[in-house]
């Protein structure tokens, strides 16, 4: 049981605990299995401490040292250990969940079947702890320091990972579902058995020589069991380097700008201008690649090579529009004069014409709407008839299709359907290597956010790779062979419809 002596002189205060222990340096402290909930125990030393078994509950313990401490199976759920030095220390199945350890110093520490779910752990240092099998579930690691952490079996689902260095860390047979992994740093960090599903990764991650023989890609909430291995035979592995060729995502080299309209839009005007600015910067590669409302203002997102210069484009198409909104309204007036109309009824047309763009401006918002999303994404799209194929005005009538692929919408379904139908053929390996690559391509393509050239080229990339694979098993059988041909000139036909070249798609 806890020294009595001592839990009274603590519930005293810092300054009165540190003062006593200063004075007596040898005497062992033993707090364990008493109820310190709700005390203020900041910047305490409790370095080498026995807490097992303690209630610490909602207790600020900011700035404290817990160096050396046990505090294994000890309650420190909705504390505050920010700034606290828990280095070296025991926590073996405490339950720190929603606690605060932001800054804290936890390397060396003993983690393992710890409660960390909703924990707060942003620029925590957990370098060479042990969390093997502890609940991570929900935590917020953002920024932290795990470099040889020991993270085996530990449940990592929801977690926030955003910027945190996990290089030669341990992550065999982790729980990886649903975890934000933007910016993360996973060189030669271990994944064996690990479940990737849904994680949120990017051309941020780094996932140079990842040590992986095996990963699952699908969780079951129910049973919490991993399936869907990769690769799918049970005695197979990848190759050396295969885990990071098939997940590392490639950086785009295109850069985005927003152009907001803040009084809706004249499509005439804006086209015009986009022709015009492209005209102008043909090296650019400038293209259309979304229109999103918001509020009452309207933002089309132009697409642009990641060397052009932002600000430059944005004036520029700025003052390009608003010298085509004016041309066309002094077309428009010039042509009411020529009629004899009167200034009244001049000034009442240009009025319509400016509600009709605000008008135009809802259509959009409407149709986005019905998308459940505010935005239409227009890359791929085909603008070479102009303002005509986007959107067509005719009377009081909006006619025409805002799509991810303009005319192609059907021939990309087509070659979709025709590229699972083909696989059926293949060996069983190389099927799932398909059907899992076509599962992912066909989700990047619902998705604005993920349809970098570069990324889809590499999807295609690996769909040939798989087709050429199967073709080397099965050997040279004049059937199979053509399936395999029929199935790369697909992969192909399909990189052409959605706006690729064939040197982006080449393996």
């Amino acid at each position: 049981m806890a020294n009595e002596n001592q839990v009274t002189l603590l519930k005293q205060g810092s300054e009165v605990w540190n003062a006593w222990r200063q004075q007596n340096p040898r005497i062992e402290i033993s707090l364990w299995f008493d109820d310190l909930s709700g005390a203020d125990l900041s910047g305490a030393d409790l370095s080498n401490a026995y807490f097992s078994n303690t209630n610490l509950s909602n207790t600020n313990l900011s700035n404290a040292n817990l160096s050396n401490a046990n505090l294994s199976n000890a309650n420190l759920g909705h504390a505050n250990l920010s700034n606290a030095n828990l280095s070296n220390t025991s926590l073996s199945s405490a339950d720190l969940n929603n606690t605060n350890l932001n800054d804290a110093a936890l390397s060396y520490a003993a983690l393992n079947e710890a409660n960390f779910s909703n924990a707060i752990l942003s620029n925590v240092d957990l370098s060479y702890a042990d969390l093997s099998h502890a609940n991570l579930s929900k935590a917020s690691l953002s920024k932290a320091y795990l470099i040889n952490a020991n993270l085996s079996h530990a449940n990592l689902s929801n977690a926030d990972l955003s910027n945190a260095n996990l290089s030669n860390a341990d992550l065999s047979n982790a729980n990886l579902n649903a975890s934000q992994i933007l910016h993360a740093n996973l060189t030669q960090t271990r994944l064996t058995g690990a479940c990737i599903a849904d994680w949120q990764i990017g051309s941020s991650t780094v996932l140079e020589d990842v040590k992986c023989d095996y990963i699952f890609r699908t969780y079951d909430q129910q049973t919490g069991q991993f399936s869907s291995r990769l690769p799918i035979a049970p005695e197979s592995t990848f190759a050396s380097g295969e885990f990071t060729q098939r997940f590392q995502i490639i950086a785009s080299a295109l850069e985005t700008i927003d152009i907001t309209l803040t009084e809706g839009i004249d499509w005439q005007a804006f086209f015009q201008s986009f022709q015009d600015l492209r005209t102008s910067c043909p090296d650019e590669d400038i293209s259309i690649q979304g229109m999103e409302s918001k509020g009452s203002a309207f933002v089309v997102r132009l697409e642009v090579s990641a060397e052009a210069d932002r600000a430059a484009i944005e004036t520029e198409i700025k003052q390009r529009y608003a010298y085509q909104l004016a041309a066309l309204e002094a077309q428009y007036e010039q042509k009411l004069r020529l009629q004899g109309a009167h200034l009244g009824d001049i000034r009442d047309f240009l009025s319509f014409e400016r509600q009709e763009r605000t008008r135009l401006s809802k259509v959009v918002e409407t149709m986005a709407n019905e998308q459940k999303a505010p935005k239409y994404d227009m890359r791929g799209a085909q603008f070479a008839g102009g303002f005509a194929e986007t959107i067509q005005v005719q009377g009081n009538n909006v006619g025409g299709i805002i799509n991810n692929y303009g005319q192609n919408a059907d021939d990309v379904v087509r070659l979709l359907t025709s590229l699972r139908q083909l696989s059926e053929a293949f060996p069983e390996e190389q099927k799932a290597d398909v059907l899992m690559e076509l599962d992912d391509l066909e989700s990047d393509l619902s998705k604005p956010e993920k349809q970098e050239p570069k990324r889809i080229g590499k999807r295609l990339q690996r769909l040939m790779a798989a087709g050429t694979a199967a073709a080397t098993l099965v050997g040279g059988a004049a059937t199979f062979s053509g399936n395999v041909n029929e199935f790369t000139e697909n992969v192909f036909e399909l990189g052409e419809r959605i706006g690729l070249t064939r040197e982006v798609m080449q393996p």
